[in-house]
């Protein structure tokens, strides 16, 4: 009777021991995660600038992607 008691008793502390570092694996992991450095931040926002010129009379505007390197609209009357 005391061996099955002794046995049980040393099972469980055993199946504790194995779930300590599983947990702590857990936090480590989760704090690794949310770290960031400043590489890791990027602009949310598209920068853009505004070109104009005057065409037949007309004032027109176009918008050019800083961001991208690219044309986001066409020539557009102002006015």
């Amino acid at each position: 009777m005391k061996k099955r008691f002794f046995v049980c008793l040393l099972a469980c502390i055993m199946s504790l021991s194995l779930v300590v570092p599983a947990m702590a694996k857990e936090v480590d992991l989760a704090k690794h995660v949310y770290e960031t450095t400043e590489q890791d931040v990027m602009p949310l926002t598209e920068m853009t600038e505004i070109f104009w010129r005057t065409y037949h009379g007309q004032l027109q505007f176009r918008v050019w992607s800083l961001t991208n390197g690219r044309w986001i609209t066409d020539w557009v009357n102002f006015g």
